[in-house]
């Protein structure tokens, strides 16, 4: 239950922006080191990590993270430390699906214009 409420709380990039807020510390600067390289804010780049996470992550991965967070004071929070880790690396694959499905639709409104001004 905490795994899921951490997933849906942290999918808001506002939500997510507090939390490692409330985290702070040395790991809230590797957030925002990692966020800036990617070219997103803090808040951003978490909600598209965690539901990345949400999306890929296997009964296994979610049985796992259970284990790893029973009874700690704070097992949103320190779940949200797992999930982001990875991501944390300098060489960590990043993808805003919503940047680019924007700029998709940028590009072939843009290329759909062309075409209907050469109609006419």
């Amino acid at each position: 239950m905490v795994i899921a409420d951490m997933i849906h709380s942290c999918s808001n990039a506002n939500v997510a922006e507090a939390a490692v807020f409330c985290i702070g510390g040395a790991f809230a600067e590797r957030v925002n080191v990692a966020a800036r390289r990617n070219g997103v804010d803090a808040g951003r780049f978490v909600s598209i990590v965690v539901r990345d996470f949400a999306r890929r992550a296997s009964n296994e991965t979610l049985d796992g993270l259970s284990k790893k967070i029973a009874g700690a004071d704070q097992p949103l929070l320190r779940g949200l430390v797992h999930v982001l880790e990875p991501a944390l690396e300098a060489d960590a694959p990043f993808f805003d699906d919503e940047a680019s499905v924007f700029a998709y639709g940028a590009l072939c409104g843009a290329a759909l214009h062309e075409s209907l001004v050469r109609l006419h």
